[in-house]
């Protein structure tokens, strides 16, 4: 008689991914509850440290997903630190020693992160600078491609080889 599997975590969520969680259930109240409660005894420092570990997630997060529904621009993912970290602008900018209009720029998208820029946020935000610049590369790309609706699907080695021999 073959051995039967018995569900450890019956329609609950096992770290799969899958199942419900019932956002009404007790458990999940009084989960949500601790949670909150455990959030208000955070010191600013705590929660600037967490809301900036977040933030680095969902850059890296971003960097791997093969087509984001919404392209973030780097200076979206600024401006959020600088929300998680409550410094204002002319601050920042003054900080960092760039022009406040530079910084505008940037968060709206229409300046790029330059590699000094992205040093200083690295060292600002405990980040690797190549995350900054490589958001940016993967935006350019993306809207290259669909401005350009190239198929690159037509650039083949073999095509290559063939018409240099």
């Amino acid at each position: 008689m073959p051995k039967k599997n018995r569900e450890i975590n019956p329609g609950g969520v096992n770290g799969t991914g899958k199942g419900v969680v019932n956002t009404n259930s007790k458990d999940f109240i009084g989960l949500r509850k601790a949670i909150l409660e455990h959030a208000k005894n955070q010191s600013d420092q705590d929660r600037i440290r967490y809301d900036l570990i977040s933030l680095k997630f969902q850059m890296e997060s971003y960097i791997k997903e093969e087509q984001p529904p919404n392209i973030i621009n780097a200076g979206e993912f600024l401006r959020k630190h600088l929300k998680a970290v409550k410094v204002k602008n002319k601050d920042f900018a003054k900080f960092i020693e760039i022009e406040e209009s530079n910084l505008s720029s940037i968060l709206r998208g229409r300046r790029k992160i330059n590699t000094d820029l992205a040093f200083k946020l690295g060292e600002l935000f405990n980040t690797n600078p190549n995350l900054w610049l490589l958001i940016q590369s993967k935006n350019e790309l993306m809207g290259l491609a669909s401005a350009r609706k190239i198929n690159h699907k037509k650039y083949k080695l073999e095509d290559l080889l063939k018409k240099v021999s």
